[in-house]
């Protein structure tokens, strides 16, 4: 077999696999509600440090509540005020924090989370590389000697509940960092640069973790015409406006629930009234059709209400007019 044979197998491979996953893969309604299962309001306590490298508790500590702040999701309550308070004399020393002082924090500040934990261990490790430094034709023509230097953060998160002081979660995370340079030509602020995006990369953990903990999503969309696909369904285009001789089809993929949640539909009328009501209960990966037939219904401004374990979800308004 040539080259140009084997160049055509391969593409036409690329091809058929590309065919197969659109056959396969259902896309995701365009529309994403995401819901907060309780309030969240938090605050990110002092880190512990069993590690050597000094103040990596510190700098984990303010990335993550940097993060969470930045997160739009949640409700942080920062430092400063706790600092103000003198609630964190009890982890001034490093200790670990009592289900009493737990609770007294949460009273005071009417947080319902509290987040800390330790870092156990900071490891630098350091190999010797060879660095290209001048490339002709797509091939390298002159190498340099250089070092790879790896950061690698452990920590343990841990999420309290501050109405009862309980450890509620406990989390493992690892954070890294990766730089190829030239002796002596590490920049950026060194191994102590390294470090910190270590610890960022721990901090977009938590967020993604806390955003998974303690909130469902549904993707969703409004079809006029609907295929059912494998296990799912496809909307040929989504829409806001409807004639009176349509049917409106919503479309429901809950992305991520908790399997027996309870999910009730509400379509609503120009006049506040409700239309019809759906009561549902769903899984973790399902996806629903729910329909209103339009035949007969009034011109005007409708909507339709999601609501998930009785906290909403998404109003998604559309309009019916004549078919003229």
């Amino acid at each position: 077999m040539n080259e140009t044979t084997g160049v055509l197998i391969a593409f036409a491979a690329i091809v058929l696999l590309a065919a197969t996953l659109l056959l396969v893969v259902i896309p995701e309604p365009p529309e994403r509600a995401v819901v907060t299962m309780e309030r969240l309001d938090v605050a990110v306590l002092e880190f512990r440090n069993s590690s050597q490298w000094e103040d990596v508790e510190e700098t984990l500590r303010s990335r993550v509540e940097s993060r969470l702040v930045n997160s739009g999701s949640v409700n942080v309550y920062s430092r400063r005020q706790l600092d103000t308070l003198l609630m964190e004399q009890a982890l001034s020393s490093g200790g670990l924090l009592d289900p009493k002082t737990a609770v007294e924090i949460g009273s005071l500040t009417g947080v319902t989370k509290l987040i800390t934990g330790t870092v156990f261990a900071v490891d630098t490790p350091t190999k010797e590389v060879t660095i290209c430094a001048r490339w002709e034709n797509n091939e390298c023509v002159e190498t340099i000697p250089g070092v790879e230097y790896t950061v690698t953060v452990h920590a343990q998160v841990e999420v309290i509940d501050a109405r009862t002081g309980k450890i509620e979660r406990t989390v493992d995370l690892i954070g890294r960092d990766n730089v190829i340079a030239e002796y002596g030509e590490l920049c950026c602020g060194g191994i102590g640069g390294m470090v910190a995006t270590a610890a960022t990369d721990i901090a977009g953990r938590v967020v993604s973790y806390m955003s998974s903990a303690y909130t469902r999503e549904i993707r969703y969309g409004l079809y006029s015409q609907v295929e059912e696909k494998r296990d799912g369904y496809v909307g040929e285009e989504a829409a806001v406006r409807f004639t009176e001789s349509d049917t409106v089809h919503l479309v429901a993929h809950f992305t991520r629930v908790e399997n027996q949640d309870l999910f009730d539909l509400e379509w609503v009328g120009p006049d506040g009234g409700v239309l019809g009501q759906v009561e549902d209960v769903i899984g973790d990966g399902d996806w629903r059709l729910y329909e209103l037939d339009l035949a007969g219904r009034e011109v005007g401004r409708y909507w339709v209400r999601g609501t998930l374990n009785g906290t909403p979800a998404f109003e998604a308004p559309f309009s019916v007019t004549t078919g003229s």
